[in-house]
């Protein structure tokens, strides 16, 4: 994260915080005004939190097209900051041990296969192959560069218990 980036996560929580304090102070000597200030509060609360399930959704349904695509691909794609793309893959690959897609975290960025790519990464594995031979495959019908990229990819599949053949 960017300084900036920091600074902005660092004032949306105080400016929650300083808030709440507020709406109880004004609780204490006018119930009706702390009342009515804690309902304005929840429901911007709610409305940016509906808008934050949204921009994930919209995000989903533009990258499942793709076998796989980086977070700077997503992030010109969809005319977003690359650190507002990197946050919406953090939150969505700390739920995906369920989802047929992966999320994979490699050299500071992200990378996004869809299920496809998995499926075919998961044949290839299955098979016996090595890094190597899964590479050489791969390359051929996706935008796999590296090895590096293969590990990582095995390595995230390995740690959700995603490669088990009883799991297909």
């Amino acid at each position: 994260m960017t300084f900036i980036s920091k600074l902005i996560h660092y004032l949306k929580a105080s400016i929650i915080y300083i808030v709440l304090g507020i709406t109880l102070i004004l609780y204490i000597y006018n119930q009706l005004v702390g009342i009515f200030l804690a309902s304005l509060v929840f429901v911007v609360y709610l409305v940016s939190f509906l808008l934050s399930i949204s921009s994930k959704r919209r995000l989903l349904r533009v990258i499942r097209d793709y076998p796989i695509i980086s977070d700077k691909e997503i992030s010109k794609k969809l005319d977003r900051t690359i650190d507002d793309v990197r946050n919406i893959l953090f939150s969505l690959s700390k739920n995906q041990k369920k989802k047929k897609w992966l999320i994979v975290f490699l050299n500071k960025r992200y990378i996004f296969l869809n299920e496809r790519a998995v499926d075919n990464f998961k044949q290839l594995y299955h098979k016996g192959y090595n890094e190597k031979k899964i590479l050489e495959h791969l390359q051929r019908n996706t935008r796999i560069k590296s090895r590096a990229e293969i590990k990582a990819i095995e390595l995230t599949l390995a740690n959700q218990n995603r490669l088990n053949i009883n799991n297909e």
